[in-house]
């Protein structure tokens, strides 16, 4: 479970989990903006969530619910800013023990000054939804995603003026889950989420091979 701040990386880092232990990398944004583009009964419902607000709990959890029924999150699966809020985390934690599954919550902690930043210079890809940082981790062509071609644009909950919104909102909803995580006695990994995501990936994979989750690989995470 990938905790942190907007901006923190969490989709960066879990696209890169994902591309090398095949692990699917399941985000409530990502689940909602396809229902939103499919035009879904939930995607009608929730045109303005996105606008710098979180997915209420009753569609968060509905969508992760039936993601993690799919057949390739049969063994691991990675989750992406989920659970975010008590109520999430009040009915998800006692699902995951009902079906033996032990998790792990990846904290990626970065400033204030830092978060801002990155949101107000992020741009995402309209194809495959690659993430870029105009400052920090721009694309070799502007405007143009690395991995696919596609266009680039700023998310709509990244907008300057979102910005502040959706920092408060997780400081608001996010500091209780993360004591209940503590109550709970739940594997919590921090990194600092301002070092380069393969140093991240390295230490992540260090960590894994020492809990005796994974057996090491050449490249990554098996």
């Amino acid at each position: 479970m990938l905790h942190g701040a907007p901006g923190s990386g969490k989709s960066t880092f879990g696209k890169m989990l994902s591309q090398a232990t095949n692990w699917p990398h399941i985000s409530t944004g990502d689940l909602l903006r396809r229902h939103i583009t499919a035009r879904t009964e939930i995607g009608q419902a929730s045109v303005a969530i996105l606008e710098g607000n979180f997915a209420p709990d009753q569609i968060a959890n509905q969508l992760v619910a039936d993601r993690i029924q799919a057949e390739d999150c049969k063994n691991s699966f990675i989750l992406d800013g989920y659970p975010r809020t008590l109520p999430q985390s009040t009915l998800f934690l006692p699902a995951l023990r009902r079906l033996n599954i032990s998790p792990v919550v990846v904290r990626l902690q970065l400033d204030y000054e830092a978060t801002k930043s990155r949101l107000r210079n992020r741009v995402s890809c309209t194809g495959c939804g690659a993430v870029f940082n105009l400052v920090s981790l721009p694309p070799k062509q502007p405007d143009q995603c690395d991995e696919c071609g596609s266009p680039l644009v700023t998310r709509t909950d990244d907008q300057v003026d979102l910005v502040e919104r959706r920092i408060e909102y997780y400081d608001r909803l996010t500091a209780p889950v993360e004591d209940y995580f503590i109550e709970n006695k739940l594997r919590c990994w921090e990194f600092d989420a301002a070092l380069d995501p393969r140093l991240i990936f390295s230490q992540f994979t260090n960590h894994l091979v020492a809990a005796s989750l994974v057996v090491q690989q050449t490249n990554a995470a098996q």
